[in-house]
This record gives C-alpha cells, structure tokens and sequence, in this order.
C-alpha cells in the first residue's frame, strides 16, 4: 500500500488517472441503476456524493502539489455542469445526480470546496483534509437520507428536518472522534470536546445553507474550525462547546419568537458564535438585541409576525458586521465594535420603519423614521454604552450614532418605492445591506471628527 501511493506521489499523471478511473466506474455505475428506476433519485445522488468523497479521501497522499487536484477538480465542475444544464446531457446522463425535485447546485459546490480544502491544508496533517472531507461525505448524507425517509420535523426555509440534523451531528461525530483519537496525539479528553462542538456547530451550519451550499460551507467551515481546535486546551474546549450549545438551545427556543425562517435563524447562531470566538462577548450584545428587540417596535399583528425572513435578510443585516468583524480581528482594534454595533441599530431602524409605514398608512414617514431611529437606538447603543463603560467619549459615540442610524434609514427610505408595502426580494436585501453600511461609515467619520 506504501509503495502505491509512493509511485502516485513520485507520479502524478499515474494518480490523476487512477482517481478520474474510479470516478467514472462509479458514475457509470450508478447511471445503470438509475436507468433501472429502481432506486430513488436522492439516493443515487448521495450515493454519488459519498462515494465521490472517499475517493478523494486519498488526495492529501497521492498528491504533493495542487494542480493535479485542480486539473481533476475543474474537470469535474465543468462535465457536472455540462450534464446538468445541457438538455441532451442531462437526458441522456442526468440520472446519477439530478432527479432530485427541488433546486440545487450542491454537485458543482462539491469539487470547489474539495480543491479550496486543497490548497488550504497543503503542507499541514492530512487530516485536517480527510476530517472535513469524511464529514462532508458520510455525515451529509446520512442526514439528508434520514430526513427523507424518517424526517417529521421539518424546518420552515430550508428542505431539512431535526432528524436529519439530528443524524449529521451524530455521525460528524465519529468523523471527527476517531481519526483524532487514532491518528494523533490529542488526548481523550480534548478530542471529546473537540468533536462535539464541531459536530454542533457544523450541524448548525450545515441547517443554514441552501441549493446545495452546505456542500461548501461544511468541509470550508469544518477546516478552519478544526485547526483552531486542536491547538486548544480541556478549558478553551469545553467553553467554547457551552456557547455552542447555548447558541443551539436559542435556536430552538426563539424559532417561535421570531419572524426569521429555521435555516436563517441557524445562518444567523452560527454567525453570533464565529462574532464570539473572534473577538468576544461583547459583540453579541448588536445581534441578540435585534434578535430580540425587532418585534418591540411595532404592534404586533398576524402579517407582520408570520416566519417570512430568509437566509438573504440574514446575510443582509450581517455583511456590513462582517466587514467590521474581519478588519477588527485583522487589526485587534476593539474601538471597531462602535460601527459594528451602528449596523445592526440601523438594520433594527430599517424593519422599523418598514413594518410601521405597512401597519400606520395614514401617518408621515417623518414621524415613522424618527420613531424607527429613536427606538432602534435606545435598544442598541444603550447597551453597547454599558458594555464600553459610560464616558464623555462613550456620549460622544452615541451621538454620532444615532445620526448614523438617522442617515442610513432615511436613505433607505427614500431609494425604497414600496416603502409601505417592502419587498422581501434580493434588491431589497442589497439596498438594506448598503444603507446600513452608509449608516456604519457615518457614525464612524462622525465619531472620529468629534
């Protein structure tokens, strides 16, 4: 066995052409069953997917450079989009991978996410390559087979269901626990931890995802999350698998107080956790009291309370946050949580107004601006005031703030036509994210003039 994978490393040619062989027996393979009609589309689909996933298994060992894994990766990408949007293709090959009946592009998202993993781990254990890959494989579609056959639970948002989450965190599990309990010296103890809080938070990310998504969200997020982990000691380990089941139990208990869909109440925990682990608990304080705060700001009635917002209008509320997020980790500049505090007020001050200018027809959108602003304000800076410490520059900050918030909602409200009857569509989502983002540079420029 050594001495194979020593002839594919000193060879690459000899391992492209043994991975790209198995890769078309079991295609070929499968599209004889499928011919047949005797097995189920998504079970021929993931089947497709796991055995694709242990063939890659053996990438990290048979290659020492990247382009072999990019030359097959691309191959890959390209024949798979072939199939599936060429109508002939898919006709006469389509049967492995798409007779599924809802929209995804999970099967392209696949060799991606294998090629980034890649080049990521190259140089590094292979594990942190084959742990992710193993997760992405078996525990995938041990999840999705689940919710199929067993799922009674099912998520508002996303096709997914709680047994079939429930089914992937067990089995990411194993895919974690074993390699490192075997293969490494990560003592018993950690990788316990380690394990379990990476199979949570995976399994809450992989809850988030959407058309195939989690495809690449779950080897990309699993690797970061992983190398991050087995550095940590029991302490760091068993903190960090607290906060996670902490984040998992919100999600259950506010999936009905809330009007945000299951996959993006998950998107949204999962973001909160990354916002904790990178720079602390102060951060969390913006999201929890939009979470929470969103329905204080109007009357609540049948229309406005209804699960209507997907995992775009998390994204929305979260990118400019993200922007802040990255510069402060990259910089460790925690004065940073002043403008990433200010977009999530301006977001809380945008569905404000949108839901008051719906139910209040008859009043002015100046009255309903300042009313969304003031409120938005008092429920965001007020703690964020609390957590800084109260100063003169602390006043200062919120001042700024609160003209901040005033800019970005008026701007909204404004480039917004239908402002008292707001689409849920993408242009929505753009036009928020942006305003809120104005709103973040205002209060900063402000703030720092001042």
């Amino acid at each position: 066995m050594t001495a194979a994978l020593s002839a594919f490393a000193q060879n690459p040619w000899l391992g492209i052409a043994a991975a790209l062989g198995g890769f078309l027996v079991l295609f070929a393979g499968l599209q004889v069953v499928a011919r047949r009609g005797a097995v189920q589309g998504e079970h021929t689909r993931k089947v497709f997917h796991a055995g694709s996933g242990v063939l890659t298994l053996a990438f990290p060992f048979i290659f020492t450079e990247t382009w072999p894994v990019l030359l097959l990766t691309g191959a890959s990408v390209v024949v798979i989009a072939a199939v599936k949007f060429v109508p002939a293709l898919r006709v006469r090959f389509g049967g492995v991978a798409n007779r599924v009946d809802r929209t995804t592009f999970g099967e392209l998202y696949f060799p991606v996410s294998v090629a980034l993993l890649f080049y990521l781990t190259r140089g590094e254990n292979a594990l942190l390559f084959v742990i992710p890959i193993l997760v992405l494989t078996f525990a995938d579609a041990t999840g999705a087979l689940v919710g199929k056959r067993y799922g009674l639970t099912r998520y508002s948002g996303a096709a997914k269901s709680l047994e079939g989450s429930l089914a992937f965190a067990v089995v990411a599990f194993f895919c974690v626990h074993v390699p490192l309990l075997l293969w490494t010296d990560v003592g018993r103890a950690e990788s316990l931890l380690t394990s379990a809080t990476l199979a949570l938070l995976v399994m809450v990310l992989e809850g988030s995802a959407w058309r195939g998504l989690d495809n690449l969200f779950i080897p990309i997020g699993g690797y970061f999350l992983l190398r991050a982990y087995v550095v940590m000691d029991e302490t760091a380990l068993l903190t960090r698998l607290l906060v996670t089941v902490g984040l998992v139990v919100l999600v259950v208990v506010a999936r009905r107080r809330t009007t945000l869909e299951d996959d993006s109440l998950a998107a949204g925990a999962f973001l909160c956790y990354v916002a904790w682990a990178l720079m602390g608990w102060h951060w969390l304080v913006g999201p929890l009291v939009i979470l929470l705060g969103y329905r204080w700001l109007s009357a609540e009635t049948p229309e406005n309370s209804r699960r209507m917002h997907g995992v775009p209008a998390v994204l929305s509320v979260w990118a400019p946050a993200v922007a802040w997020l990255s510069l402060a980790a990259a910089t460790a500049d925690h004065r940073l949580l002043f403008p990433y505090s200010v977009g999530f007020a301006a977001h809380l001050a945008i569905f404000g107004v949108s839901r008051l200018a719906f139910q209040f027809r008859d009043v002015s959108l100046v009255k309903l601006v300042a009313r969304a602003v003031v409120s938005s304000s008092v429920l965001v800076l007020i703690p964020y005031a609390a957590v800084v410490g109260s100063s003169t520059r602390t006043a200062a900050s919120v001042g700024a703030g609160v003209l901040g918030i005033a800019a970005g909602t008026i701007l909204f409200t404004a480039a917004q036509r239908s402002i008292r009857n707001t689409p849920q569509d993408a242009s929505r989502w753009i036009l928020q994210a942006v305003a809120a983002f104005i709103a973040t540079l205002s209060a900063w420029a402000i703030n720092a003039l001042v």
